[in-house]
């Protein structure tokens, strides 16, 4: 009895040395390039704002494309590039009076995004923060008429059939910052996968904070 006991408790130990090794192995992180794709769900968000206009969001999905380097297992430093669009009903005034319309809203951005992994192996839980500049086109007509001819080919004028006239929007430019958490694994054919939520914070000067709660799927390879 004594003797098959022992014989368990060396299995066990046995066990949990593989499942270490296992999950704390070095992975090729390290020292590598990433590029990831990005589609993102972005929570529902009401906006206020001091004139009395008011912005409610519709939730939404997202895409962005990202690239990186990891300088070890643990730290990464990249740039995503996203763009969204989310329909809204927005309280505004014009010509004199209030208005309420449903919109699309329009946005494009770049980030910084900085990563720490808490662990060396192919699993991982891992936090990021990332700052950039966010465009937003809010659809709403700003009274400008304009025209846009493509392609860009000169000598001016341009053929006809290749210019035509379009009506200009309301449009902002914002910083954003924000932070996520979330788990990474790593597989063997250099292919990785993230699950993450966060919030992205954009400066829009409203009354409440403009802060978007964001639901990422990441799916990348190393090289």
């Amino acid at each position: 009895m004594m003797i098959f006991k022992r014989r368990t408790t060396l299995k066990f130990l046995l066990l949990l040395l593989f499942s270490a090794v296992v999950l704390y192995a070095g992975n090729n992180r390290n020292k590598s390039m990433e590029f990831y794709f990005v589609p993102q769900y972005i929570d529902n968000k009401v906006l206020n704002f001091e004139s009395g206009a008011k912005a409610d969001i519709d939730s939404s999905v997202s895409f962005g494309l990202g690239f990186g380097y990891n300088f070890t297992p643990n730290w990464n430093l990249g740039l995503l590039f996203s763009y969204a669009e989310a329909d809204y009903k927005g309280r505004y005034y014009k010509d004199g009076e209030w208005q309420t319309q449903r919109h699309t809203l329009y946005t494009s951005s770049i980030n910084f995004v900085g990563t720490y992994n808490f662990m060396d192996g192919d699993f991982t839980p891992f936090v990021s923060g990332h700052i950039g500049y966010t465009y937003t086109n809010t659809g709403i007509d700003n009274g400008e008429d304009y025209i846009s001819c493509y392609p860009p080919t000169f000598p001016y004028p341009y053929p006809p059939g290749y210019c035509y006239p379009y009506n200009g929007a309301y449009t902002d430019n914002s910083m954003n910052y924000g932070g996520f958490a979330g788990v990474r694994y790593d597989f063997d054919n250099h292919f990785f996968i993230k699950a993450a939520v966060g919030v992205n914070i954009i400066d829009y000067n409203s009354q409440n904070s403009a802060d978007f709660t964001i639901y990422q799927l990441t799916l990348g390879s190393t090289f």
